[in-house]
């Protein structure tokens, strides 16, 4: 094999209740989250899965409530709920920025998200997380944390204490090795499916983030093109017993949250212009259990996919994420 892998690391919600008392305080910072949901029992329940995390929590019942608490005193962080009496999620978040622009803002709802994606992409918004029986609450305060920190970049956030191994793709050939080799991991019996994703993504990340190649033929990449070290796309892979993690990072930061929002909404009779990897994101989000989209703007991207082995342990209601800093 030409390229060179390294190892890089180590490293109904109510019925949930159990397993999070488990959780420890890991959080370095006293965030500051307000929490706008009208259900008292969801309240209740993010309440003690946050503050056991070691944020500080407050609540508010309804959108008019959280705006006047939002005027009276600073918050790091707003989670609130799509459907609330009044305003709903997305007109609060809205406003939020608007008003707030410091305050990081997330979306909660139980329902399918995908449902709500036209919305999502009117009102540009990134982070929509499920709160169905089924969610991994441990993954799902990595994300909060992680939107609070900045600090979205990197496996080893989402796969703690799996050993990860990362390659760098400088040629078609190696894209071709690595995906073999990733896709020889995974325990799945839908192997198919994740292949497709995973190529997708390296292939996107060579063509569109580094080469900024549009409307020609794939091909150019195809042949014996060999890029720099320095704009290689890094590919991270690793696996614990229940599923397996990709990250496939580009050294250029072109892609941006409004792009992929208007990919992930796209009807028949949009057309997507010169911009065909879209459709490919598209599959990904259909595919893939967990599909974390990283940008820093002009610097990175890095796009991170989770597969669950197991079939049973995936929930339908994905969360859309999105980070952008």
């Amino acid at each position: 094999m030409e390229h060179m892998t390294e190892e890089i690391g180590r490293g109904g919600l109510l019925g949930n209740a159990e397993r999070e008392r488990n959780l420890s305080a890991t959080s370095p910072k006293s965030y500051r989250i307000l929490i706008a949901d009208d259900e008292e029992g969801i309240r209740m329940f993010v309440t003690l899965l946050l503050e056991k995390k070691g944020y500080e929590i407050v609540c508010a019942p309804d959108a008019e409530t959280a705006l006047a608490m939002l005027s009276q005193q600073p918050f790091d962080l707003l989670i609130s709920d799509i459907r609330m009496p009044g305003m709903d999620g997305f007109e609060l978040l809205q406003r939020v920025e608007r008003e707030y622009p410091q305050v990081k803002r997330i979306l909660m709802t139980g329902y399918d998200i995908d449902n709500y994606i036209d919305m999502v992409r009117q009102y540009n918004i990134g982070n929509v997380l499920s709160k169905s029986e089924m969610v991994n609450y441990d993954e799902w305060c990595e994300y909060i944390e992680s939107i609070l920190s900045e600090r979205i970049f990197g496996l080893d956030r989402l796969l703690p204490g799996a050993s990860i191994r990362s390659s760098l793709v400088q040629n078609h050939n190696q894209s071709r090795e690595i995906c073999a080799e990733i896709v020889r991991e995974y325990q799945g019996d839908d192997r198919v499916y994740f292949e497709v994703a995973v190529n997708e993504l390296i292939t996107n990340a060579v063509y569109h983030g580094v080469l900024q190649l549009t409307n020609v033929s794939r091909e150019q990449w195809q042949e014996d093109y060999q890029l720099d070290p320095f704009e290689a796309v890094r590919v991270s892979w690793c696996s614990d017993s229940e599923k397996i993690g990709v990250s496939i990072e580009d050294p250029r930061g072109k892609l941006r949250k409004t792009d992929v929002l208007r990919w992930l909404d796209h009807r028949i009779d949009e057309p997507l212009g010169d911009q065909e990897h879209g459709r490919g994101f598209m599959l990904v989000r259909r595919f893939i259990d967990r599909f974390v989209i990283n940008i820093d703007r002009g610097k990175k991207t890095e796009c991170v996919i989770l597969q669950n082995f197991d079939k049973r342990m995936r929930n339908r209601y994905k969360p859309l994420l999105i980070h952008e800093i």
